[in-house]
């Protein structure tokens, strides 16, 4: 299946609520292969220029926590392989554990874009996680090869 472009992105804007983390959306590879995400991005529509920034970290292999299940979309819709990989947004429960890949701090009025493609094993997770001083709402999305 090496190839497939998949594209997981949050259905709505997602609130990033204040003070605490918040896990925006996750990737999940499936079970019997790795992905590679070429590009993780995530955006802010805050609207003050002296806000204080948000602390953006991209996660791996977290805890799955409880989220609303989002499918991916393949990028070329004539690939004939079906994607494999599940995605999950919006956490009510935060995911726990896991290793900070990247991270950066993100003015509110701005995004965030991952400065390099990365391997997600078999069975692993990789989410966007952020921590905002006031809520804002954002929207992130991986473009990844199954």
């Amino acid at each position: 299946m090496a190839g497939t472009k998949g594209t997981l992105t949050t259905s709505a804007a997602i609130s990033t609520g204040s003070g605490a983390n918040k896990t925006i959306l996750q990737h999940t590879s499936p079970a019997s292969i790795a992905t590679v995400v070429k590009r993780a991005s995530i955006s802010f529509d805050g609207n003050s220029p002296t806000a204080n920034k948000i602390l953006v970290q991209i996660v791996r292999s977290a805890t799955s926590g409880t989220a609303t299940g989002r499918n991916p979309s393949k990028v070329n819709a004539s690939d004939s392989e079906t994607l494999q990989s599940t995605g999950k947004e919006n956490f009510t429960v935060e995911p726990s554990g896991g290793t900070v890949v990247f991270e950066e701090l993100v003015h509110p009025q701005g995004g965030y874009t991952a400065p390099e493609e990365i391997k997600v094993k078999s069975g692993e997770t990789l989410g966007f996680v952020v921590n905002a001083p006031a809520a804002v709402n954002c929207r992130a999305r991986f473009l990844y090869d199954e």
